[in-house]
């Protein structure tokens, strides 16, 4: 009996640390930023009290992981891409929820909604041109990537690939100050998907009516005011601004649906604006446009399909073209099968008319069909990506020299890549990419007969760049391009550049970037644009506590446009509650101090 007895008090004792690792060969949890979003990818490691690795795990989709443990964890380590390393004691815990600081301004180079709600600028131009090597034009009717082209980059107005045949005008000129609150951009390499007009890049902007939309009033140098709720998926959007005597009004609705085993998406806009300082200065522009989209996916294809229109009619009783109106419609489908390598086909059309009143009055049509395919692979740092596309480009124009016509089939490559140099965070990336462009009426009137006839433009850029990413607080890239335009136009253009993006603490973040390009022409006869060297320097520094007080100084200087020397601006983002906030800011613009006080909604 007694032994027995004892045989059962050391089998107890020794079947209690077995009993202690049991409980604790699994550890669970979620990990998310301080919004509440799933960190997908974060590494999550556990240590046990001697420091020793007692498993690891990534972070799903959901934000959600397993770990096993080979020993009790003391204490666990989170890290993710442009995150706050985060450690968090265990003892004694199976089930965790880690929230991690987000580095926002190294997850994107271009301005979100928070930044468009605080920053200084209400012409959408101004806040593109935070964005590393893109270059406003001088009267902020374009902008372009690393200045390519003379600023013409091609902007995506809500979906629509606006272009205007008459004079070449964007649709950043379409936006009333503070509309805008969702931008993304893809360089000239995407430019062989469009057929043509982008090549100095792809800018695609919006009112956004999602979560962190918001409603803005300003009062000051440039009064303005925007509302854009969301009701039950519908989004409607009104704004209007009075920015240097110009009155800018727009209107939209949008909505979002499922449908039919896809995604629906559906959006009208009108937008107006005029001269009202000069009562002998008539000058009036509007533009109503309409996006039709619908996109599947499955787990080896997405499709999309999109039809988009706009048309635009301006009157000027001073100007040599007093009155004119433009005209677009594009369709365009793709095709993805996603994987390590994802490769696409798709293929775009598009029908541009325009009419312009003249002392001769002048008409174009030009028809575009373009078919592409295109594969990509990696990341940013250690992948490739190629294009091809094929343009089918019909001009037809009725010119004050006479009628003139010319048909072209060309190829639109693009290709390049990056590679890692060792795990230091070094890498190397180069590119080449073509696009064409149609020249507009007022181009092809003042210069009827371009070098061999012809009746588009070729843009062709090489770029190399030497960049380091440690994945954490800093980024910085230095790039060297060259560009090369035949056909309509004759010029070419080197350019050096530089930018640097840097998480000094938690919450104050400075974005640098530095331009150089000059251009050479090679055409004197053609002087629509005169070209200058082009050199911009611009500076970032925020201090952003989260969702509450916010602050934003910029410096930037240009060189070649009408404001000399260094340029200053600044706000201050301030809540009142947990659904408006005050916002205070100086900008220097058109040769004049602008100072205004805002009200801003969720």
């Amino acid at each position: 009996m007694l032994k027995a007895a004892i045989f059962a008090v050391l089998l107890a004792f020794a079947a209690r640390p077995a009993a202690s690792a049991a409980e604790t060969d699994l550890l669970v949890g979620s990990v998310r930023d301080r919004a509440g979003v799933p960190v997908a990818g974060a590494l999550v490691r556990a240590f046990d009290a001697g420091g020793t690795l007692a498993g690891g795990a990534q972070v799903d989709a959901d934000g959600t992981f397993a770990m096993p443990l080979s020993a009790p964890a003391h204490e666990i380590e989170v890290r993710c891409t442009y995150c706050r390393t985060e450690r968090r004691t265990v003892d004694g815990i199976s089930n965790v929820v880690v929230v991690v600081q987000r580095y926002a301004a190294l997850e994107s180079d271009v301005p979100g909604p928070a930044d468009l709600a605080a920053l200084p600028y209400g012409q959408i131009a101004d806040d593109l041109s935070l964005i590393p090597f893109v270059v406003p034009r001088d009267d902020d009717t374009n902008v372009s990537d690393r200045s390519l082209g003379g600023g013409r980059g091609l902007v995506l107005d809500s979906g629509v690939p606006l272009v205007d045949f008459a004079t070449g005008s964007s649709a950043l000129i379409d936006f009333p100050d503070r509309y805008v609150q969702s931008i993304s951009v893809a360089g000239p390499e995407a430019a062989f998907r469009y057929g043509s007009y982008a090549g100095g890049g792809i800018f695609a902007i919006s009112p956004n009516a999602g979560p962190d939309s918001y409603g803005a009033v300003d009062l000051g140098g440039a009064p303005a005011a925007a509302v854009e709720p969301s009701i039950a998926g519908v989004r409607p959007a009104y704004g209007e601004s009075n920015d240097d005597d110009i009155l800018a009004r727009r209107a939209d609705l949008g909505v979002t649906e499922n449908f039919a085993g896809g995604v629906l998406d559906a959006s009208v806009g009108s937008a107006g604006e005029q001269i009202v300082a000069d009562p002998n200065y008539d000058f009036s522009r509007s533009d109503d446009l309409f996006h039709l989209a619908y996109a599947t996916a499955s787990r080896r294809y997405r499709s999309f399909a999109e039809i988009s229109g706009a048309d635009v009619s301006v009157f000027d009783n001073l100007a040599q073209t007093s009155d004119y109106r433009s005209s677009y419609l594009s369709a365009d489908v793709r095709l993805e099968h996603p994987g390590p390598v994802t490769f696409a086909i798709g293929a775009l059309t598009t029908r541009q008319t325009a009419f312009a009143l003249a002392d001769t009055p002048l008409t174009g049509r030009a028809y575009d069909e373009t078919e592409y395919v295109e594969a990509t692979t990696g990341t940013q740092r250690d992948g490739a990506y190629a294009g091809l596309g094929l343009t089918d480009e019909t001009v037809l124009e009725t010119l004050a020299s006479g009628r003139t016509q010319g048909e072209r089939l060309a190829l639109v490559p693009s290709v390049g890549g990056s590679v890692p140099l060792g795990p230091s965070g070094l890498y190397v990336r180069a590119g080449y990419s073509q696009a064409l462009r149609t020249p507009t009426l007022e181009e092809s009137d003042l210069q009827p007969s371009p070098p061999n006839g012809a009746p588009l433009e070729r843009d062709q850029l090489e770029e190399s760049a030497l960049g380091f990413d440690e994945g954490k607080r800093l980024r910085a890239e230095a790039i060297a391009f060259w560009e090369d335009t035949s056909g309509f136009d004759v010029q070419r253009q080197t350019g050096l550049g530089a930018s640097l993006v840097w998480q000094v603490a938690p919450l104050v973040s400075v974005r640098a970037w530095t331009l150089r390009a000059s251009p050479q022409d090679f055409m004197e006869q053609y002087d629509l644009e005169p070209l200058s060297d082009t050199s911009r320097q611009s500076g970032w520094v925020t201090y952003a506590n989260g969702d509450g007080v916010r602050f934003d100084a910029i410096a930037h200087r240009d060189i070649g446009s009408a404001t000399r020397g260094v340029v200053l601006d600044g706000d201050a983002y301030l809540p009142l509650t947990h659904a408006a906030a005050l916002a205070l800011g100086s900008v220097h613009t058109t040769g004049a101090r602008k100072y205004y006080v805002g009200l801003r909604t969720r």
